[in-house]
């Protein structure tokens, strides 16, 4: 592990005990309060939620293999697809504002038998098609439960909402631009190289641009594959809305777990799809704290009970990235299939 990555552990860490500290301490006095949450749960409904959550990964493993090429698919192992969404997570959840997915990813394919520059073509691809799923649900979700936002959430967190569909909306134009507009990309490059060669000083900033180019250029080409293959796409969408429907119902089968029966689904998706466009913006490794703080601010209406409130954050938090975290690292650590057989690449 690098040293970025051991000191966003750290802060994950201590990140972490400080959510724990206040929450417990929000428990304070409210014994009684604890008491009657967990007389009253259900763990069938919290195993449903867990399950939830592991549909969701095998989604993002099925949309990754939609993508690859006829050839790739003969070549990539399942062991190494399912990989993909849990070195995902692992990177999402260990890097601020979520950067570290993508090399992650990509790092799960080449563990494989798959070129980088195929690799890499594909992960941006998917990338694309998550950006574009996750902004259409946010403007479906928010349409849907505009009144209830601005009556009963904290006014705070609505203010965050622009900000989030603002950065989605400009990672999807820069991805389309490589796509469809690589002679852009390239001038980009190029004038970057420019800007920092009086300041960079190493002998390689000459291979670092040609690196760049080889991989706009291959890019682009494989967009025009997948582009063709609409069906491939197609399929890779689909999978992908169904995989983030899988993560986003995770918190109405934890409430539900605690007894509150007539609390509205399709409402409970529309809270969590604002928290998940929202924690974008927090530069902290996972969104720790944010998370929280943002799920305590739009669940309140719904959890009457504060003592059952923190329960439901904190199982909520286990199922949907602690639980990824550990297994992220299980996938990190242990090899692959082409790995044991010596075809790494």
């Amino acid at each position: 592990m690098s040293r970025r990555n051991q000191l966003s552990a750290l802060i994950v860490l201590l990140m972490t005990g400080l959510v724990i500290y206040y929450l417990t301490n929000e428990l304070a006095g409210r014994g009684k309060q604890l008491e009657a949450a967990l007389k009253v749960l259900d763990w069938r409904f919290l195993l449903i939620g867990f399950l939830m959550m592991v549909l969701s990964l095998l989604l993002e493993a099925f949309a990754t293999h939609a993508l690859l090429s006829q050839e790739d698919r003969r070549e990539t192992s399942w062991g190494t697809l399912l990989r993909v969404p849990l070195l995902n997570q692992l990177g999402v959840g260990l890097t601020p504002f979520a950067t570290g997915g993508q090399p992650a990813q990509l790092y799960a394919l080449t563990r494989g038998k798959m070129p980088a520059s195929r690799a890499l073509s594909v992960i941006l691809m998917k990338f694309l098609v998550y950006q574009i799923v996750v902004v259409l649900f946010f403007i479906i979700g928010y349409f849907a439960a505009e009144d209830f936002i601005y009556e009963n959430v904290n006014p705070a967190f609505a203010t965050f909402i622009p900000f989030a569909i603002g950065i989605h909306a400009v990672v999807i134009i820069g991805i389309l631009l490589v796509m469809f507009w690589p002679a852009l990309s390239l001038k980009v490059v190029d004038l970057g190289a420019k800007l920092i060669k009086g300041i960079y000083k190493g002998d390689n900033l000459q291979q670092m641009q040609e690196k760049a180019h080889q991989k706009i250029v291959s890019f682009h080409e494989e967009s025009k594959r997948v582009i063709k293959s609409s069906r491939a796409l197609a399929v890779a969408t689909a999978y992908t809305g169904l995989q983030l429907i899988a993560l986003y119902v995770v918190p109405y089968f934890v409430i539900r777990a605690f007894g509150y029966v007539s609390v509205n689904p399709f409402l409970i998706i529309a809270m969590n799809i604002m928290i998940v466009m929202v924690i974008s913006l927090f530069p902290i490794p996972g969104g720790v704290g944010g998370a929280e703080l943002s799920f305590q601010l739009l669940f309140t209406p719904f959890v009457k009970n504060p003592a059952t409130l923190i329960l439901v954050i904190l199982i909520w938090r286990l199922i949907t990235y602690y639980f990824c975290l550990f297994a992220g690292i299980l996938a990190y650590v242990i090899p692959t299939k082409e790995q044991k057989e010596g075809r790494h690449v």
